[in-house]
């Protein structure tokens, strides 16, 4: 895995890469229906990041985009079909980031979780809506700026 993310345990690496298939299935499924477009359209942003993400990041990126079809899969069977206990059981697991995330520097906690904000709110605005206005529903929005998440901050001109 890349050198940027050496610090972690193996078991932290799969955190950070399995939480683009939970906030793919909490987003596309809030509102009770695993939107397939919204899928589609995770798996084709995770396959955008591979070329355009941070170079430091790019084995994790690879990793990501070989794992998420399997992975939303293995979720979906999984994970209850009742959408208020799914989300709450997807919230509690990418909480679960929130330790892993401050561990990092911040330059690095910070690219990783507004890479999962923006990911959200690109799922979220995938489907839905007229001509892309009301694109997010009530549900998604509840979620869709990852509450469960700490915000990290970062300014690089602090770093002098």
């Amino acid at each position: 895995m890349d050198q940027i993310l050496k610090s972690l345990s193996q078991t932290e690496i799969t955190e950070l890469k399995d939480a683009h298939a939970y906030i793919t299935v909490l987003i596309a499924g809030a509102d009770g229906n695993i939107d397939k477009h919204e899928v589609a359209w995770a798996e084709k942003i995770v396959h955008f990041r591979t070329v355009t993400g941070e170079e430091g990041f790019k084995d994790f990126h690879d990793a990501v985009d070989a794992e998420l079809p399997n992975k939303i899969q293995e979720l979906m069977a999984s994970l209850p079909g009742n959408p208020k206990e799914r989300s709450e059981i997807i919230s509690q697991k990418l909480a679960n980031l929130n330790p892993i995330l401050a561990s990092l520097p911040p330059a690095t906690g910070f690219y990783l979780y507004k890479g999962y904000t923006t990911f959200a709110l690109r799922i979220a605005r995938s489907s839905g809506g007229i001509l892309s206005f009301f694109s997010i529903g009530p549900e998604e929005k509840k979620w869709v700026g990852l509450p469960m998440l700490d915000p990290i901050h970062y300014d690089p001109d602090e770093e002098s």
